[in-house]
């Protein structure tokens, strides 16, 4: 039986350990040989690391584990490139939030003008470790979930065509879980039909086992208590699952994820936002603390026995879609992918978020056919944004940038794009490609 050689790119992530942690519980499925963490920052590399060296050797100790910041070293030879890094980490991550504070917008890290940031940095970054994929591991598998994962899977299209990459986002599969969660099944029991962009989707069925499409029935569910969950215990994921809610009882015919509560309520998002603490300075302060606070412990005490960092839903996703292409299982998975008409009324160049069959050849979309012009109008605009900041960041172009901003829906005016896409710059530099 083969085994596999895995690379975790960005393998200093406090999500790491939920990677290796799926990795080592799906060994059955995907056998695996070597599993290499890169990082290019090696402290927090060696944090993260050297706790799952513990790890890995008290669980599976026929597991080797590989820590570089060497691209060569951890390409090569590998299968599968498990990529989830942040250029600039949290910290730029809290200006990308804070800046927009200033001009009365939300900064949002992936919808708002915070993704816009977030992109500038990251294509770059990405763009890079395409080439030297293909470079040193042709063969290999990128599983990208490096945000905005929309707008890295256009700019890898565009740039790096050849290489073998497939962009994916944990949200829908959260939400599957939650809905048939609510409805006392698993999401293996339902089947789904989902359209949208990342971060700005639709389940528009849901069907038992007998056929029945019971999304109807979770939506007059979830008007009464908003999303129920079994996994939430972040408070700021918990609000957002009741407030879709708010979502189904303005729009009955499909259930949104909860992300489009930043283009559906811009105002409300801003006004619940504390401009001195976003988002980002919460997770500084508690998943990403607690997670490299529980690895050092652990390394003190040289055992990952008794350590609470054994949750595995983050890594389960990628893991079981690296699972179905080496196994040709022909499993469904909502990824970002060229439309190429899978939406029959939307542009064909473009990434759209959709229901795929993953194998051993990657994944095949399953055609939607057309979609509502509501849903398409939102997705219009936000798809010519995404267009345009790639396009800005691969040609270095600040009037492509401003126009990006400016159709941002987010984004109220001309006027603060402008001011916004200047502070950024200020802050990014080393960071954004030269604009002129």
């Amino acid at each position: 039986m083969k085994k596999y050689n895995v690379t975790i790119i960005g393998g200093g992530s406090g999500y790491t350990p939920g990677v290796v942690n799926s990795l080592l519980e799906k060994r059955e499925s995907l056998p695996i040989n070597k599993i290499t963490l890169m990082d290019n920052d090696e402290k927090r590399l060696h944090i993260i690391g050297d706790f799952m060296d513990i790890l890995i050797k008290e669980r599976a100790p026929e597991v080797q584990l590989v820590l570089t910041t060497d691209r060569k070293e951890a390409f090569e030879g590998m299968d599968f490139l498990l990529a989830q890094i942040r250029s600039g980490g949290l910290k730029m991550r809290s200006l990308d939030e804070k800046i927009p504070m200033k001009h009365g917008v939300v900064g949002q890290e992936t919808c708002g003008p915070g993704g816009f940031a977030f992109a500038m940095r990251e294509i770059p970054e990405m763009v890079s470790i395409a080439k030297d994929v293909l470079k040193y591991a042709p063969e290999a598998w990128i599983l990208n979930y490096s945000n905005p994962t929309a707008i890295i899977a256009e700019a890898i299209k565009r740039e790096v065509p050849e290489v073998k990459n497939i962009c994916i986002c944990d949200v829908p599969p959260w939400q599957q879980r939650d809905m048939a969660f609510m409805l006392g099944g698993e999401p293996k029991d339902f089947e789904y039909r989902y359209f949208g962009l990342n971060h700005l989707g639709w389940f528009t069925h849901m069907y038992d086992k007998e056929g029945k499409n019971r999304l109807p029935e979770l939506i007059n569910m979830i008007k009464e208590t908003g999303l129920q969950s079994k996994t939430y215990t972040d408070p700021y994921w918990e609000k957002t699952a009741k407030r879709l809610r708010q979502f189904v009882g303005h729009f009955e015919d499909s259930l949104p994820t909860n992300y489009l509560q930043y283009y559906y309520y811009p105002d409300e998002m801003f006004n619940e936002e504390d401009p001195n603490y976003t988002r980002a300075d919460y997770c500084i302060d508690h998943r990403e603390k607690e997670t490299f606070d529980l690895c050092i412990e652990g390394v003190k005490k040289g055992t990952a026995k008794g350590n609470d960092l054994t949750d595995t839903i983050h890594g389960d996703f990628i893991v079981d879609i690296a699972s179905a292409i080496a196994n040709n299982t022909n499993e469904k998975f909502i990824l970002n992918v060229p439309n190429n008409g899978v939406i029959e009324n939307f542009s064909k160049d473009s990434i759209v978020e959709s229901m795929a069959i993953v194998n051993a050849t990657g994944y095949e979309p399953i055609s939607v056919g057309e979609i509502p012009i509501f849903q398409k109008g939102l997705m219009e605009v936000v798809n010519a944004y995404e267009k345009l900041t790639v396009e800005a960041a691969l040609e270095g172009s600040y009037e492509k940038a401003l126009k990006a901003l400016t159709l941002n829906p987010i984004v109220p005016s001309t006027h603060v794009a402008k001011k916004i896409l200047d502070d950024y710059i200020k802050v990014n530099e080393g960071y954004f490609p030269k604009l002129s």
